[in-house]
């Protein structure tokens, strides 16, 4: 029986966990253990409870005095957003992570969105595979740049980060980085969990793309009584949000929608029989089976589905991650999106899209492609990988 070690360190939400956890059912099914160190403690007791023996907190960052007000130019400079430019900061953590794998004594590590673990399994010679979608699983190159940024400062920002690593690394034994796309991918598996039409940083060859899981449980979807062309929205606070339901009302659209951390005082004021707004998890199949559009910040899991399903997007990003997906979404031709506060666009970005038959046609195209595709191909291809290494 093997220990591995899941880490999930930086980001949000259950699209850190479960697109593993079918994977780790498996390894457990064969005689693993499994021990998760993650961000959100609720979360991932929630996705992996039943199958983990230990959950522990990730080492992060306790306070946000890093954050710069401002979009991450690229992975040198997420990295010093969360702390790991500051040599305290930076130590402390890789201390913490360093006494977690000595408390548990993985086999073998699977790192989702986890620099610090990849530090760490690096400096301490642990087998390390890399998961994550293309923003947090970038490719081989220098440097890691966002969409739309400049790339000299961000290789000084590269240079400034590596002496630090590396003084951690060495000081352990493990083998220095010679740049920092080596942390994300001198590994010894990586599993790219997105599709090259939605790949943040992509498209890239030479990696195999494993897709996503598109989960079918969750309520069924009822859609309002009132309204026209059938629009799925999950959607956190954005600065047109107002002007969207507003247009949603007055172009007769009929709205299904998951609103994330929206004030109720927005969703009251918009409030109509033609929208319905949901607090409960939806079946994601279902939906985009009989959704029209898609309109959302550019999560990528909502994308896969969308994609999957033939169903043109409307992307409202919020930070980083969102607008790689976005970007790449409108590269692909599957839809449109708002990159800056342009409420006046709304409108006619949602008429751009709805009842467009050529739209429909590119992305219908793009899903027939797939339609072979099934994520368990996938998860069996990452057990065997996984066990190759125990």
């Amino acid at each position: 029986m093997a220990r591995i070690l899941f880490t999930w360190e930086m980001g949000e939400g259950l699209g850190h966990l479960m697109p593993m956890r079918p994977v780790f059912e498996r390894l457990v099914e064969n005689g693993h253990q499994l021990l998760v160190a993650a961000a959100d403690l609720r979360s991932a007791r929630a996705a992996l409870g039943h199958i983990a023996t230990t959950i522990v907190q990730a080492p992060m960052v306790a306070d946000r005095r890093y954050t710069l007000g401002r979009p991450a130019e690229g992975a040198a400079d997420l990295l010093a957003m969360n702390g790991f430019l500051d040599p305290e900061s930076l130590q402390g953590r890789h201390h913490a992570w360093r006494q977690l794998a000595t408390l548990l004594k993985p086999d073998v590590l699977i790192a989702d969105h986890s620099p610090g673990a990849l530090l760490m399994a690096r400096a301490l010679s642990i087998p390390a595979i890399h998961t994550g979608t293309g923003f947090s699983l970038p490719p081989e190159c220098r440097p890691v740049l966002f969409p739309g940024f400049e790339a000299a400062p961000n290789i000084v920002r590269e240079e400034a980060l590596l002496p630090h690593f590396n003084a951690l690394v060495e000081q352990d034994g493990g083998t220095p980085l010679c740049m920092l796309a080596d942390l994300y991918n001198r590994v010894e598996k990586k599993f790219l969990l997105t599709f090259e039409e939605i790949d943040h940083l992509g498209p890239r060859t030479g990696l195999r793309y494993l897709g996503a899981n598109v989960p079918s449980d969750g309520e069924e979807p009822e859609w309002p009584a009132a309204g026209k062309q059938k629009v799925f929205a999950y959607l956190k606070p954005f600065p047109a949000i107002d002007q969207f339901l507003q247009a949603v009302n007055d172009m007769e659209l009929s709205l299904l929608m998951f609103p994330d951390r929206v004030d109720p005082a927005i969703l009251k004021r918009h409030q109509s029989s033609n929208i319905r707004f949901v607090s409960q998890r939806q079946n994601m199949r279902t939906l985009m089976e009989q959704s029209e559009l898609l309109a959302f910040n550019g999560n990528h899991g909502t994308a896969a589905a969308a994609l999957l399903a033939g169903v043109p997007m409307l992307g409202l990003p919020l930070h980083q991650e969102h607008e790689g997906c976005c970007r790449r979404i409108v590269a692909s031709n599957l839809g449109t999106a708002l990159f800056r506060n342009q409420p006046k666009k709304i409108r006619p970005m949602l008429e751009s899209l709805i009842d467009n038959p050529e739209q429909k046609r590119i992305n219908l195209e793009v899903a027939q492609r797939y339609q072979g595709f099934d994520y368990q191909d996938s998860v069996a291809y990452m057990v065997a990988a996984t066990e190759e290494l125990l």
